[in-house]
């Protein structure tokens, strides 16, 4: 999304990150929109452990941020030689959950935990940054703000309600994406390796929970149950906090220490944050006039030479469990509230959501998913678009020439059906004809999502609809706002597993004569 400059501070005497939003990303406006919120989000979270932001414009229609420079690594390169000593690990964690702490008091929720975002400065104090607050959510932001098709969150370490896409996401995501970076630390493994998305989601989902002593017999066998906990698929029986799972972690090193001091056996690096850094390939210097931040260079922000060998790594840092009320974090995005998820506790169960995350994840780039055909009926709106309920036909296109709200109503639900009704037979005809039935925005979204998706239908659960509602909200003359909400029903081995409903507005326009769908959207998740 962005490049990133070494540059120096006109008024101050420092050297700045300066972060541009990429020249092809320019004129996206939900792009543009993620930049800015990373800005302002971590601009309010003044923390020691949070990479602070200075300053953030716009020059000639390109956003910069100026951010603090961390001359150092990042977890993940120092990954690529290993796992990293326990000792070390628990206090790359301790001090990522302070950062994480912080944020959740805050109402913030960063949903994007992972090595990559954690830096490690070199220098005596070594200290541990927590950065890139782009997909972050925060509880006084009340409209979506991710872009359609596409889930930010990286799958390797998304909790499996992040799957699910449902409406109440927590500060527990986080906690969970915390756990499986500790898992990667201590085994340099992803817990759940999947070779395809499919194979990764359905993991998450419902996968044994992996343990790190059986990966590599030299991390502590206390650790097993710290991961166990960290990853439990039911959110409720995670740890309440990242302090803590930095607590428990720092509780099975004492245990396999018998002191709490450093973690003496090899496996890993002598200090996790020296060493050398694989190159950074740099981008040309941009001609812009940033105000006070002046002299960008090719270098990024991440220096490509070594640090300091041999500085001393500290002692393992003991996190308290953080007490006290704090508000929680909701990971809002819509001004109305999503509906509560009832709590599933069976494996069962959660093996019938892997086939759910399939409609669910095409839901959230816009597509209702359901996979039969199912009736739909028009039910009734406000009076001033009052319109009798007109029977669903089997033809998925509205007469054309026909501009009238009755046309464009009955337009949205005959592609409401179509996109309820996947041709498992002839996918490639199905995806044609939705690419035909739209227009504008979604039909951009739609060629890039689809194919994308297709693969995940392989689960082996199907969803159909067995009916619906669609109701005109806004709109007139060439363009409708509508609500649709369908009946779901999913299906595991040829039974019925469970029943709900999602509700997907639409946005028609009359273009060439006929009504075509120009959004599909689900409140809380695509705006």
């Amino acid at each position: 999304m962005g490049e990133v400059y070494l540059a120096r501070d006109r008024d101050l005497p420092r050297s700045v990150a300066l972060k541009l939003l990429a020249a092809g990303k320019a004129d996206d406006a939900e792009v543009r929109a993620r930049f800015l919120r990373e800005a302002d989000t971590a601009a309010r979270l003044s923390h020691p452990n949070i990479v602070a932001v200075y300053a953030r414009g716009d020059d000639e229609h390109r956003l910069w941020m100026a951010m603090q420079y961390v001359e150092g690594t990042d977890v993940s390169a120092v990954l690529r030689d290993g796992p990293i000593r326990p000792d070390h690990a628990v206090r790359i964690l301790g001090e990522t959950a302070r950062a994480l702490d912080h944020a959740h008091r805050a109402g913030v929720l960063h949903r994007d935990v992972k090595p990559a975002n954690i830096l490690l400065a070199w220098g005596p104090e070594q200290r541990v940054y927590l950065a890139d607050f782009g997909i972050a959510k925060a509880v006084d932001h009340t409209s979506a703000l991710t872009r359609t098709g596409e889930m930010y969150a990286s799958f390797q370490y998304a909790a499996p309600e992040q799957f699910e896409l449902r409406g109440d996401i927590d500060h527990r995501a986080d906690v969970y994406a915390l756990g499986c970076t500790l898992f990667h630390m201590l085994t340099a493994r992803l817990p759940y390796p999947g070779e395809t998305t499919a194979q990764l989601v359905a993991a998450h989902l419902a996968a044994e929970i992996p343990r790190p002593s059986r990966i590599d017999p030299t991390v502590p066998a206390a650790f097993d149950q710290v991961i166990q906990r960290a990853l439990a698929k039911n959110r409720d029986e995670r740890f309440g906090s990242c302090g803590e799972l930095a607590a428990a972690a720092a509780q099975a090193l004492t245990a396999a220490t018998g002191t709490g001091g450093p973690w003496s056996p090899g496996g890993g690096p002598a200090c996790p944050i020296s060493g050398p850094l694989h190159p950074v390939a740099s981008p040309a210097r941009p001609d812009l006039d940033l105000g006070r931040f002046t002299g960008a260079t090719t270098k990024p922000s991440i220096p490509i030479q070594p640090g300091p060998s041999g500085a001393p790594p500290g002692r393992p840092l003991r996190y308290p469990g953080v007490t006290g009320d704090a508000p929680r974090p909701v990971d809002l995005a819509s001004s109305e509230p999503a509906p509560a998820t009832a709590a599933r506790s069976a494996r069962g169960g959660r093996k019938a959501l892997i086939a759910a995350f399939v409609a669910a994840l095409v839901v959230a780039g816009g597509l209702g998913l359901g996979f039969g055909t199912g009736a739909i009926h028009f039910g009734s709106r406000p009076s001033s678009l009052a319109a009798p309920p007109v029977a669903a036909s089997s033809d998925t296109t509205a007469p054309p020439g026909d501009a009238s709200q009755d046309a464009a109503t009955k337009a949205a639900c005959a592609y409401g059906v179509l996109m309820n009704t996947y041709d498992y037979g002839n996918g490639d005809a199905w995806q044609t004809k939705v690419e035909d039935g739209a227009t504008g925005a979604w039909k951009s979204q739609a060629q890039t999502l689809i194919p994308t998706i297709r693969p995940l239908l392989e689960l082996g659960t199907h969803t159909r609809s067995t009916g619906g509602k669609c109701t005109v909200t806004s709109g007139g003359g060439t363009h409708y706002e509508l609500s649709g909400v369908f009946d779901l029903v999913d299906t595991v081995n040829g039974k019925d597993a469970n029943q709900r409903t999602q509700t997907i507005p639409l946005g028609m326009d009359y273009v060439d004569g006929r009504w075509l769908c120009g959004k599909l959207a689900i409140p809380g998740l695509t705006g």
